[in-house]
Protein backbone atom coordinates (compact mmCIF):
# COMPACT_ATOMS: atom_id res chain seq x y z
CA UNK A 1 0.00 0.00 0.00
CA UNK A 2 1.35 3.42 -1.20
CA UNK A 3 -0.10 6.70 0.49
CA UNK A 4 1.38 10.29 -0.76
CA UNK A 5 2.15 12.48 2.34
CA UNK A 6 0.61 15.58 3.19
CA UNK A 7 -1.06 15.60 -0.22
CA UNK A 8 -4.24 17.67 1.27
CA UNK A 9 -1.34 20.12 1.59
CA UNK A 10 -0.60 20.10 -2.13
CA UNK A 11 -4.09 20.95 -3.32
CA UNK A 12 -4.82 23.52 -0.53
CA UNK A 13 -1.74 24.96 -1.51
CA UNK A 14 -1.30 24.75 -5.18
CA UNK A 15 -4.58 23.99 -6.50
CA UNK A 16 -6.16 20.46 -7.51
CA UNK A 17 -4.72 20.77 -11.30
CA UNK A 18 -1.50 20.50 -9.91
CA UNK A 19 -2.59 17.80 -7.35
CA UNK A 20 -4.07 15.75 -9.87
CA UNK A 21 -0.55 16.17 -11.70
CA UNK A 22 1.29 14.94 -8.88
CA UNK A 23 -0.95 11.95 -8.74
CA UNK A 24 -0.27 11.47 -12.33
CA UNK A 25 3.69 11.59 -11.90
CA UNK A 26 3.41 9.12 -9.11
CA UNK A 27 1.61 6.50 -11.09
CA UNK A 28 4.08 7.28 -14.38
CA UNK A 29 7.34 6.54 -11.73
CA UNK A 30 5.59 3.24 -10.18
CA UNK A 31 4.28 2.01 -13.47
CA UNK A 32 7.70 2.09 -14.96
CA UNK A 33 9.37 0.13 -11.79
CA UNK A 34 6.88 -2.33 -12.17
CA UNK A 35 7.15 -5.70 -14.32
CA UNK A 36 4.47 -6.67 -17.05
CA UNK A 37 2.78 -9.29 -13.92
CA UNK A 38 2.68 -6.18 -11.07
CA UNK A 39 -0.96 -4.86 -10.59
CA UNK A 40 -0.98 -0.87 -9.62
CA UNK A 41 -4.07 1.03 -8.83
CA UNK A 42 -5.35 3.98 -7.24
CA UNK A 43 -7.28 2.41 -4.08
CA UNK A 44 -9.16 5.95 -3.24
CA UNK A 45 -7.29 9.97 -2.77
CA UNK A 46 -4.01 9.79 -2.63
CA UNK A 47 -3.84 6.10 -1.74
CA UNK A 48 -2.31 2.95 -3.89
CA UNK A 49 -2.33 -0.79 -3.98
CA UNK A 50 0.61 -2.44 -5.70
CA UNK A 51 0.18 -6.29 -6.26
CA UNK A 52 3.40 -8.43 -6.81
CA UNK A 53 2.59 -11.77 -7.33
CA UNK A 54 5.78 -13.03 -8.38
CA UNK A 55 7.85 -11.21 -5.63
CA UNK A 56 8.99 -12.53 -2.07
CA UNK A 57 8.80 -10.15 0.85
CA UNK A 58 12.23 -8.85 1.09
CA UNK A 59 12.42 -7.75 -2.88
CA UNK A 60 8.91 -5.99 -2.64
CA UNK A 61 10.36 -3.74 0.24
CA UNK A 62 13.16 -3.26 -2.13
CA UNK A 63 10.61 -2.18 -4.75
CA UNK A 64 8.98 -0.06 -2.05
CA UNK A 65 11.74 1.44 -1.46
CA UNK A 66 13.12 2.09 -4.90
CA UNK A 67 9.28 3.78 -5.59
CA UNK A 68 10.04 6.05 -2.12
CA UNK A 69 13.28 7.00 -3.38
CA UNK A 70 12.49 7.92 -6.66
CA UNK A 71 9.56 9.87 -5.44
CA UNK A 72 11.10 11.72 -3.36
CA UNK A 73 14.49 12.43 -5.09
CA UNK A 74 12.40 14.29 -8.11
CA UNK A 75 11.36 17.99 -8.18
CA UNK A 76 7.90 18.27 -10.39
CA UNK A 77 7.82 21.83 -12.07
CA UNK A 78 3.82 22.72 -12.94
CA UNK A 79 2.95 25.92 -14.21
CA UNK A 80 5.98 27.69 -13.05
CA UNK A 81 6.17 25.58 -9.42
CA UNK A 82 8.79 23.99 -7.84
CA UNK A 83 6.49 21.17 -6.27
CA UNK A 84 8.26 17.95 -4.17
CA UNK A 85 6.57 15.78 -2.07
CA UNK A 86 7.48 12.06 -0.86
CA UNK A 87 5.05 8.89 -0.28
CA UNK A 88 5.13 6.45 2.60
CA UNK A 89 4.51 2.68 1.86
CA UNK A 90 3.76 -0.65 3.85
CA UNK A 91 4.73 -3.86 2.41
CA UNK A 92 2.99 -7.42 3.36
CA UNK A 93 3.20 -10.81 2.05
CA UNK A 94 0.20 -13.24 1.74
CA UNK A 95 -0.68 -16.07 4.11
CA UNK A 96 -1.63 -19.37 3.16
CA UNK A 97 -4.86 -19.03 5.45
CA UNK A 98 -5.42 -15.34 3.65
CA UNK A 99 -9.42 -16.50 2.60
CA UNK A 100 -10.00 -13.18 0.51
CA UNK A 101 -7.46 -10.42 -0.79
CA UNK A 102 -8.74 -7.76 1.85
CA UNK A 103 -7.00 -9.90 5.05
CA UNK A 104 -3.44 -8.56 2.87
CA UNK A 105 -4.77 -5.10 2.20
CA UNK A 106 -5.43 -4.85 6.44
CA UNK A 107 -2.03 -5.65 7.01
CA UNK A 108 -0.67 -3.72 4.29
CA UNK A 109 -2.46 -0.90 5.46
CA UNK A 110 -1.46 -1.38 9.15
CA UNK A 111 2.35 -1.18 8.22
CA UNK A 112 1.56 1.94 5.37
CA UNK A 113 0.06 3.52 8.67
CA UNK A 114 3.14 2.85 10.89
CA UNK A 115 5.45 4.37 7.91
CA UNK A 116 3.08 7.63 8.79
CA UNK A 117 3.61 7.48 12.56
CA UNK A 118 7.43 6.75 12.05
CA UNK A 119 7.78 10.11 10.25
CA UNK A 120 6.60 9.09 6.51
CA UNK A 121 8.69 9.14 3.26
CA UNK A 122 9.45 5.29 4.39
CA UNK A 123 8.84 1.61 3.92
CA UNK A 124 7.79 -0.38 6.79
CA UNK A 125 7.34 -4.32 6.30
Amino acid sequence: MADLDFFKQINDTHGHFIGDKVLIHFSQTVKSLLSESDLFGRVGGEEFAILLPNTDLEDAFQLADSIRQAISNTVLELEGKAVSYTVSLGVEASEPEDQVIDELFKRADLKLYGAKDNGRDRVEK
